[in-house]
């Protein structure tokens, strides 16, 4: 039998994440809430506690991924298509769970 080991919040300690890769999830969580008009990279920086270089090498760097992308005619920048595009794949599959809960639910006659 395989054992699977399942990371939380908790286990923030055991796995030692790089860097860059810790780096780059704040930048993708300082951008979230900010998709139509962006940050700009002054504001990036500060946010992240990083220098303006930092942000002026990676995020065009990240912008060939598509999760991050420049706002149009600006020099700010916001989360690109990619991230949406998740957003809305967890929904839908959160809202048919739920309706297939609700199904269950009303078939036995048991409240959730």
């Amino acid at each position: 039998m395989t054992t699977r080991h399942t990371t939380t919040a908790t286990d923030a300690t055991t796995y030692k994440l790089a860097e860059p890769i810790r780096k780059t999830c704040e930048l993708f969580r300082l951008l979230a809430g900010h998709e139509v008009l962006g940050l700009a990279p002054a504001e990036i920086a500060k946010g992240l506690e990083v220098p303006a270089s930092w942000v002026s090498v990676n995020l065009p760097a990240l912008s060939s991924t598509g999760f991050v992308e420049r706002v149009d005619g600006t020099n700010r920048w916001r989360l690109g298509v990619p991230f949406v595009r998740i957003a809305m794949t967890v929904n839908t599959e959160l809202a048919s769970a739920k309706r297939r809960l609700d199904e269950v639910s009303n078939r036995y006659h048991v409240p959730l």
